[in-house]
């Protein structure tokens, strides 16, 4: 008998041509879709939906709808905008794997008799010591592997990454030949998800007018001095210099955000230096990866282009204690550092506190 995988299906080239793949693969496949959108949302904005219908039909593939809305706004959205009022800058997509996206697959993938479960994402599978790993596919400029730092072995056991081997042009080409004229042509969607290509700050005023992080206040230089006003604090970053509004042209960064006090801190751009950070909210695939000490390679944001930084990594007190071999710009509370050992994920963690040089 075929195995049967269930796989998330977006309405995009990626996903939709994981179906046809793992056809090929000899999968019986079925396909499942999550609605994170408001019931308010327009026509417009839900077309994914029936883009995967659709792709689904021409396949002749088993597919389901289910509406997340509820559960996708407290656990994402609302995250998402008091992590910004609180000072820091929150990784949506690292979240919604744990607390929506995978965590339905494998429940939904039970429901529906699935022995695996797969998804667009250009990434692989590896093991290692006997426990399963995230490991970078053969397209570098598709690398999701970062935002997938933090799934459990229960879900890595059983991902398939179709995906894998190619690049983006193929994965388009192979479409476009096929036939899949409206995905193979479809814009590719960049960012977070339900911001939908707003901009953040527009987009915490406009859903959460009444948060702190949306009052005025006060910035001042690392001596205290005020030198001008903020919009709130959710509208800015770490290492953030555009939108500033100082009293006169300084070369300042943000340094600090002092939610509490709804202050914002400044420096110069090369005080922004850390050669170390602690880290208290980690995991790893292998449980035992960080009870010695390490060499890896750091990866501190999602769409960068600067390569990963190398360091050394000591766990003391059950906290990750992580020395880099070169000074980072702009460690920020809230996002990801995640762990390679040349291109296999060894684990991550959440930023906490930064200490500057």
């Amino acid at each position: 008998m075929r195995k049967r995988v269930l796989l998330g299906m977006s309405g995009g080239v990626d996903s939709s041509m994981c179906a046809w793949y793992l056809q090929q693969m000899n999968f019986e496949v079925v396909g499942i879709t999550f609605n994170t959108l408001s019931p308010l949302s327009s026509e417009k904005s839900t077309q994914f939906i029936q883009d995967a219908k659709d792709l689904a039909a021409k396949l002749k593939i088993e597919h389901h709808t289910i509406d997340v809305y509820d559960d996708f706004k407290r656990e994402i959205i609302d995250y998402f905008v008091d992590e910004y009022a609180a000072g820091r800058t929150p990784n949506p997509c690292v979240r919604c794997n744990v607390t929506i996206k995978w965590k339905l697959l494998l429940e939904y993938a039970a429901t529906y008799n699935c022995d695996k479960i797969a998804t667009g994402h250009y990434v692989d599978i590896a093991v290692r010591n006997e426990f399963y790993h995230i490991k970078k596919g053969q397209d570098p400029s598709k690398d999701q592997s970062y935002f997938l730092w933090n799934l459990s072995q229960e879900i890595l056991s059983r991902c398939v990454f179709p995906l894998a081997k190619y690049n983006k042009k193929e994965v388009k080409l192979k479409a476009a030949e096929l036939g899949f004229a409206r995905v193979s042509t479809k814009k590719e969607s960049m960012g977070v998800c339900f911001l939908q290509g707003e901009d953040y700050r527009d987009y915490i005023k406009t859903n959460k007018p009444e948060s702190t992080g949306n009052i005025p206040g006060c910035i001042v230089n690392e001596a205290g001095e005020k030198i001008g006003t903020h919009e709130g604090v959710a509208h800015y970053t770490i290492g953030q210099k555009r939108g500033l509004n100082l009293e006169k042209n300084h070369g300042e960064y943000v340094a600090k955000i002092n939610a509490n006090e709804n202050t914002l801190i400044t420096s110069p751009k090369n005080k922004l230096m850390s050669d170390s950070i602690i880290i208290d909210d980690f995991m790893s695939c292998d449980p035992n990866y960080f009870n010695s000490e390490q060499k890896a390679d750091a990866r501190i944001r999602g769409l960068d282009a600067v390569a990963p930084t190398p360091c050394t990594i000591n766990k003391v007190e059950n906290k990750l204690h992580i020395k880099f071999s070169e000074l980072v710009w702009a460690l920020t509370p809230g996002q990801s550092v995640v762990f390679y050992e040349n291109d296999i994920v060894m684990g991550g963690g959440f930023v906490n506190e930064v200490e500057f040089k």
